[in-house]
């Protein structure tokens, strides 16, 4: 059983996520532009949108989907986290930072130290993400933490406003010891 974890950085915090958390979640979560390529978050995001957050990331299993709550200066103002698939030592990377913490480099800064435990604590073979193709600052990011671009589904998803939308999916094939392959 993996147990939650706390990681630093320069700048950052990355912890479990607490009940505490319920302000914070709902100031960053409940912004339009934060949203709009994440049709999964209500908007407006509510007080019971940001309770129902907090209580579902506390509650996720370490094992399977660990969720990092980032912190800034005492602030909360954003997430990093997995899809683990233990059997084939593969997981899915998520992350979202608050539109006020936007171009610092932040979302890079907590998935790469994210990223650098979840590979050493589940031996993992392969990291992947999955952005919308219109979503040209995640996929900065992705590129920035050494994913490469290797697919594109077409129509894949239904956006904020109804509207098909484009896929496009990132990996990196590990060696053993969480070093790139190549």
């Amino acid at each position: 059983m993996t147990a939650p974890t706390v990681l630093h950085t320069d700048r950052l915090l990355l912890r479990p996520f607490q009940d505490s958390d319920v302000e914070e979640a709902l100031s960053y979560r409940d912004d339009r532009e934060f949203a709009r390529f994440l049709p999964h978050i209500p908007q407006p995001f509510t007080r019971r949108d940001a309770e129902a957050f907090v209580a579902l990331n506390m509650s996720e299993p370490w094992e399977r989907s660990p969720t990092f709550a980032v912190v800034l200066e005492s602030t909360l103002i954003g997430t990093v986290n997995f899809e683990i698939d233990t059997d084939a030592r593969t997981a899915m990377l998520g992350y979202a930072i608050g539109r006020t913490w936007w171009g610092r480099g932040i979302a890079t800064e907590a998935a790469r130290a994210a990223m650098a435990w979840a590979i050493d604590t589940f031996s993992l073979v392969r990291l992947w993400a999955s952005t919308n193709a219109r979503h040209a600052r995640s996929r900065r990011v992705l590129e920035k933490l050494g994913m490469q671009e290797e697919a594109l589904r077409v129509g894949d998803n239904t956006g904020r406003a109804g509207e098909i939308v484009d896929e496009v999916v990132y990996g990196v094939n590990l060696a053993p010891k969480g070093k790139a392959f190549g």
